[in-house]
């Protein structure tokens, strides 16, 4: 029996050279079956407010779904039941058919949040499925992946980044004393870049104070800062072209100090280009083509476009595009996210609570509205899901990699109804589960 146990133990750690080859061919056969996939626009309906008994929720767009009604499942969740509460949600990171959100309850002036922590919501299932606690008093703001195994979260108040283990659900460590009020974040070629706002409200003088902005770098295989780099007053939002450029828009004081876009070399870590955008900007996107879309100041509306590359602008502050071309009725103003097609999707809230929150979907070339969704109150926060079937995500975690492929290897040859690793349901784990997983890698 110990003879068995061993030679079975001993021909498993060959099995995935085995079965290489055979996945190979399945794998190239299109007569094999595809996996089904469904792209969905995520949503987070951020508006709280108690007297109207609104609560922060959640909806989702269908993209596939032609008829703009039907394509919307609208307030599928609330983050509490409570309207009193005020939770708010202010984040939103997609990782599989797993969705995070930060989310904490507004405090009353002075006094700290509570309720902190990182909503784990299952897509496809439409629920949520877990919590990661985040400090009270944190104010958890923005997510970026690392690896599988690991998460950065931005916490305002604390003026800190949390670093999270994924599986575990919880802080395994507290990034301090290079960050203030850190909200924004993107992760390029090894390092994570924070962007610092600064800021701090007094409640007695009901005054704001700014402070000196920067964006904090962090090498993300040891969790330690490697620099602070100066920035423009007010850093908000950041992200990176995917190669060696890092962005940061800063917002300026919403009087007599305006807007700027700062350029960062990710190889060096030095400014390469600061741009005066002569008004105090709103939401930014960047494309596939590296051309960065700005929303325009309630001064000057419309959308500026600056090309990354060139570092040249498309459409500077004195021609914006301001109306869509077939629909110059419909608001052009608010959130801007592109999809993986490139289209251009545009958040419109309704902060007053009237109903009238829409997300709009532009085609830039020519400036056309495509599609209006009407949601849910608040709508202003929106990230793109591809959702696979969950059974080949045999550890539920949210993605389907090798690490998959490995647990299902495990199983070959059990047979009984509800096996983790029997992807087709046939209760028997073989090749051709294995072949299943393989195709949604």
């Amino acid at each position: 029996m110990n003879r068995f146990f061993f030679l079975r133990r001993h021909f498993s750690c060959y099995l995935p050279l085995l079965i290489v080859p055979i996945l190979f061919i399945f794998l190239v056969s299109p007569a094999f079956g595809q996996t089904e996939v469904q792209d969905l626009a995520v949503v987070i309906n951020a508006l709280t407010h108690p007297d109207l008994e609104i609560t922060a929720s959640l909806s989702l767009i269908d993209l596939m779904e032609p008829n703009e009604k039907r394509a919307v499942d609208n307030e599928i969740l609330h983050f509490s039941n409570q309207v009193l509460q005020r939770k708010r949600a202010v984040g939103l990171a997609i990782r599989g058919h797993l969705a995070y959100i930060p989310t904490f309850n507004l405090p009353v002036t002075g006094a700290a949040s509570n309720g902190d922590n990182i909503f784990i919501v299952n897509l496809e299932d439409r629920e949520v499925v877990g919590e990661i606690p985040i400090q009270e008093g944190a104010t958890p703001q923005q997510i970026v992946f690392i690896n599988d195994e690991k998460l950065y979260v931005t916490c305002a108040a604390a003026h800190e980044v949390h670093v999270v283990d994924i599986p575990n659900r919880s802080v395994t460590k507290v990034l301090t004393g290079a960050f203030n009020k850190p909200t924004g974040i993107t992760l390029l070629n090894g390092k994570a870049y924070v962007s610092n706002p600064a800021w701090e409200w007094d409640p007695e003088a009901r005054m704001t104070t700014y402070y000196e902005s920067r964006v904090t770098v962090i090498d993300t295989a040891t969790d330690i800062v490697l620099k602070s780099i100066p920035v423009p007053t007010n850093a908000g939002a950041i992200l990176n072209d995917g190669e060696s450029t890092i962005i940061v828009k800063t917002v300026g004081n919403y009087n007599d100090v305006l807007g700027h876009l700062v350029l960062i070399d990710a190889n060096t870590d030095e400014i390469v280009e600061t741009v005066k955008l002569k008004l105090t900007p709103g939401a930014s996107a960047l494309n596939a083509e590296k051309r960065l879309f700005i929303q325009g100041s309630w001064q000057k509306p419309g959308l500026l476009i600056y090309d990354v590359a060139t570092k040249d602008w498309i459409r500077d502050a004195d021609d914006t595009i301001t109306n869509f071309s077939n629909d110059a009725d419909a608001s052009i103003s608010g959130g801007l996210t592109f999809a993986p097609d490139g289209k251009l999707y545009i958040t419109q809230p309704d902060w007053g609570g009237g109903g009238q929150d829409y997300v709009r979907v532009m085609d830039v070339m020519d400036a056309s509205l495509l599609q209006t969704y009407h949601v849910g109150p608040g709508a202003s926060i929106l990230a793109f899901a591809q959702i696979i079937s969950r059974r080949e995500d045999v550890n539920n975690d949210g993605i389907v990699n090798i690490s998959d492929l490995v647990i299902a290897v495990q199983f070959l040859g059990d047979q009984g109804p509800g096996i983790i690793a029997d992807v087709n349901g046939d209760e028997v784990v073989n090749i051709l589960d294995l072949v299943l997983i393989g195709q949604a890698l």
